[in-house]
């Protein structure tokens, strides 16, 4: 079991005139260890001995002639948006010291030894619900293997990871590691196009957190495809993913009751009940924050406010984190006489800036306590002038904390048509959709309909198109 890291129980009430609270006030902020993975010494073995097996297939002369044609990485090969909800805790350690870390912008967004890039989602609840997976170029599959266990939390000794190989020219290899139980789409020899879904997102083998684990190799060798101060040389990116520092919150929820955070495993499980909506009078409410880059040493202030837009508690203080938490939760207990009925807010400013303000609603009774579909979106597809062989990106707007008026885990169906003809068609809890390079021609009307989803009721749909031009 991983511990929580640093835990700091503060309390801290301002006393507002009137205010319509009844019992104490208590904060608790917790650092979650950042995420490692590792695969193990068997795998690597069976990995590169398929490596070398298709090399020898492939002969020198294939080899030769894909070394001439440039090469470059068009996306990030995750379902999702880097600085929402996905988050890029490590890099590759350019510091070959032991003990000692540096990644290649030359901060600390990696650990000891790490070859890859590690991208986290969220909680389990999204790994169950499924986050894509896709081959970031052309190639061919070398190696794949599923049947693990997908929900780990620690390193275990003899660990096997799911994962996807694919050579895709020119030396590289690309290892896609830590899938979803039964999710891996591909088979050894296999031909993919950039944009073909592999896997889905998961926790499997040495892995203590559900992310993606992706790792570039040349010739055998792990490099670092982002370029920067650290890392000389050209990126192997189009559009290289930035090393995400701003503060922001990644998803939020109120419950009623204490809610407590025991171990990491329990809060990766996300099985708190979420709610938007409280029985009028006194209720002990939580609210919990996912807490991205927070500062040290830095300070809140959270505020509950009635339907007449009169302040009904607030509290303030600093949070006692001497250093920067990458990945923290931010816990809120409220004993509060939820007296009117209608429509309440709770905000809350991080370091003097509006980090959440969330309605919920306080009804007369439990009979009137109804679940809601989520709030309206809206998609958008990328590029915006797509030519014939290019990957193309639905990505999906909106809030990370108020996506559904009762803080439900937001699932989003993507319908791709292709001149009205249905393509793809997926369930995803990511906020972003590809279709893969070559499925639609030029001339075509490609559109992506998303339709939000709390599991029970959808949401409104959104619809954009784009028609595809010549290369």
């Amino acid at each position: 079991m991983h511990a929580l890291g640093r835990t700091f129980l503060l309390a801290a009430l301002l006393a507002i005139p009137g205010a319509a609270f009844a019992g104490p006030v208590t904060v608790e902020l917790v650092e979650l260890p950042l995420p490692q993975d590792s695969i193990s010494p068997a795998q690597i073995a069976r990995i590169e001995a398929a490596i070398a097996a298709h090399q020898k297939r492939q002969g020198a002369a294939a080899r030769t002639e894909m070394d001439d044609a440039p090469f470059l990485f068009p996306f990030f090969p995750q379902a999702g948006l880097p600085g929402k909800d996905l988050f890029l805790t490590n890099f590759t350690d350019q510091d070959s010291l032991p003990g000692l870390i540096r990644d290649w912008d030359c901060s600390d967004y990696t650990y000891d030894g790490h070859q890859g890039h590690d991208s986290v989602i969220r909680s389990f609840r999204e790994q169950a619900i499924g986050v894509p997976v896709f081959a970031v170029r052309d190639g061919v599959v070398v190696d794949a293997h599923d049947g693990e266990p997908d929900m780990n939390t620690e390193w275990r000794n003899g660990a096997l990871a799911n994962y996807v190989v694919v050579d895709h020219g020119g030396g590289y290899t690309a290892w896609y590691l830590h899938f979803k139980l039964g999710s891996v789409a591909v088979a050894p020899g296999q031909h993919v196009t950039a944009g073909t879904q592999l896997g889905l997102t998961g926790s499997s083998g040495f892995s203590n957190w559900p992310h993606l684990h992706f790792e570039t190799r040349k010739d055998g060798r792990w490099v670092e495809p982002s370029a920067g101060p650290c890392r000389s040389g050209d990126s192997l990116w189009e559009s290289q993913p930035p090393v995400v520092r701003d503060f922001y919150v990644a998803d939020f929820l109120l419950t009623p009751g204490r809610l407590s955070i025991p171990d990491k495993d329990t809060w990766l499980l996300d099985e708190a009940a979420r709610t938007g909506t409280f029985v009028k009078g006194l209720q002990t409410l939580s609210a919990r924050l996912d807490l991205r880059n927070l500062p040290a040493r830095s300070t809140y202030r959270v505020s509950i406010v009635n339907p007449r837009g009169k302040v009904a508690m607030e509290l303030s203080d600093a949070f006692d984190n001497p250093g920067p938490f990458y990945l923290g939760l931010g816990l809120f207990w409220f004993d509060v006489n939820l007296d009117v009925p209608g429509k309440w807010r709770l905000r809350a400013d991080i370091n003097g800036g509006r980090a959440v303000d969330v309605p919920f609603t306080v009804v007369a009774n439990s009979k009137q306590v109804k679940n809601r579909p989520p709030n309206k979106v809206t998609s958008r597809l990328s590029p915006k002038s797509p030519v014939e062989g290019e990957v193309m990106v639905c990505e999906v707007q909106t809030s990370l904390v108020s996506e559904d008026p009762d803080f439900d885990v937001v699932r989003y169906r993507y319908e791709w048509r292709v001149n009205g003809r249905m393509v793809r068609s997926v369930t995803s809890a990511a906020l972003t959709d590809l279709l893969s390079a070559g499925t639609a021609r030029a001339k075509d009307r490609v559109t992506c309909k998303v339709t939000p989803s709390d599991g029970r009721r959808n949401g409104p749909a959104s619809t954009a198109g784009r028609a595809v031009e010549e290369p």
